[in-house]
């Protein structure tokens, strides 16, 4: 198990963060060789379960899922590698797991009301204040142009047009770029926080360009959400944020639109949305039809 295998899986198309990720269950998949003293080719189908059912205890079946997911593509790697002739992984089939229910879109009302709630809360402290005041503009950026925590940190101060009233995003991996409208109600915060408040932010680093300079986002977005979470429990995460924001988009705007505003390399991407959405139509149809 060496950097190898590393290299075969980036050929093959998968993140650093997926192999580190992968890795983990890589550790646990060694030493259970080594404990069973076995090598790569006495494996079977019979003793690969035995190696899952030890994933499994106290586990989640999502964990097992992946567990297995790791093994076959180590055992593709050593059937690359002329290690072995067959992959004994692919003949075991798992029982599919039953998806979690996915949460209520929140509605372009219920979002408003959540901006309109946030900027009028009043922190105690001048440093409570001062971080208030840049939440409301990440809160916003959220809400109602569905960014990201990784868009958040992408954002330069430049990329913020307050006389064409729009917000430029730049293209990552996985989105492209994009340009979007600021609602009305965004600009005057906005405003306010790159003449003002920027500078006075705990982590603020003067040769920065970024609109937000903590080291990292994802921390400060989850922190935001969850202070929200507490006024509105419906909401699940960041990511139920911003699904709900491409839903509420579909509802008013041609597909090929929204995969733009969504910042979607594919418009299979969009879709998903578009079907989710038509899921929870019928759902909703079948709930309160007024003939049942």
């Amino acid at each position: 198990m060496n950097d190898d295998f590393k290299q075969y899986r980036l050929q093959k198309g998968y993140s650093l963060k997926s192999i580190k990720t992968q890795n983990s269950y890589l550790k646990h998949f060694g030493l259970w060789l080594i404990n069973r003293q076995l090598n790569i080719e006495d494996l079977n189908s019979q003793n690969l379960l035995e190696c899952l059912a030890m994933f499994r205890e106290n586990r989640s079946a999502d964990h097992v899922h992946n567990a297995l997911q790791l093994i076959r593509i180590y055992l593709d790697y050593q059937v690359a590698k002329g290690i072995i002739e067959i992959n004994p992984a692919l003949q075991i089939k798992l029982r599919a797991v039953i998806p979690k229910p996915k949460p209520q879109p929140l509605t372009v009302q219920t979002m408003e009301e959540i901006y309109q709630w946030f900027i009028t809360l009043e922190p105690e402290t001048e440093r409570d204040r001062i971080v208030h005041k840049r939440d409301i503009v990440a809160l916003g950026l959220l809400l109602f142009q569905g960014l990201d925590s990784g868009d958040l940190e992408r954002l330069k101060v430049q990329d913020m047009d307050l006389h064409k009233g729009t917000v430029y995003i730049a293209s990552s991996r996985s989105n492209t770029a994009r340009k979007l409208k600021l609602e009305s109600v965004q600009i005057l915060p906005v405003q306010h926080y790159l003449s003002t408040i920027r500078k006075k932010v705990r982590y603020y680093q003067k040769d920065s360009e970024k609109l937000f300079a903590q080291s990292k986002i994802q921390d400060m977005v989850s922190r935001l959400v969850e202070r929200v979470k507490k006024q509105y429990p419906e909401i699940e995460n960041p990511r139920h944020i911003r699904s709900s924001v491409i839903m509420n988009w579909l509802r008013a705007n041609h597909i090929r639109q929204v995969q733009y505003m969504a910042g979607h390399r594919r418009v299979t991407s969009t879709e998903k949305y578009q079907k989710d959405d038509l899921h929870d139509l019928a759902g909703q149809l079948n709930k309160y039809h007024p003939l049942r």
